[in-house]
């Protein structure tokens, strides 16, 4: 399972917990937030904006930026083997979340290679 959490109210430890606040390479690069507030590289009118900003920028970064695509990578393989990944960020859980984003596509993503493999062996 992929599980987010939010760093001010919980704490998670060990090789299976990633940072996905900015400034780490998967931290959103947009925000509704206030310029002063936040490290965000660009202005959205709303929290979901940014979180849909969020989505289409996964998918240039994964391919088009090595660093990126190797964290989303291992990710995946943890995820894969069906090992426990905690994304942290400062969103509270109640709220939606660019890490709602990447958890979205990797289970996607598992879902599409369990049905090609399915696909494959028939």
């Amino acid at each position: 399972m992929i599980y987010r959490f939010c760093l001010t109210t919980e704490s998670y430890n060990g090789e299976n917990v990633y940072n996905i606040c900015r400034p780490s390479i998967l931290g959103n690069p947009y925000s509704h937030l206030p310029e002063d507030k936040c490290l965000a590289i660009y202005k959205c009118r709303t929290r979901d904006e940014a979180i849909d900003m969020y989505s289409k920028y996964f998918d240039i970064m994964y391919g088009g930026n090595l660093k990126f695509t190797n964290a989303i990578d291992e990710i995946y393989e943890k995820y894969k083997r069906g090992e426990n990944i905690y994304l942290g960020c400062f969103c509270p859980k109640s709220m939606r979340c660019h890490g709602d984003i990447i958890i979205e596509k990797l289970q996607k993503r598992l879902i599409k290679e369990k049905i090609k493999e399915k696909k494959n062996s028939v």
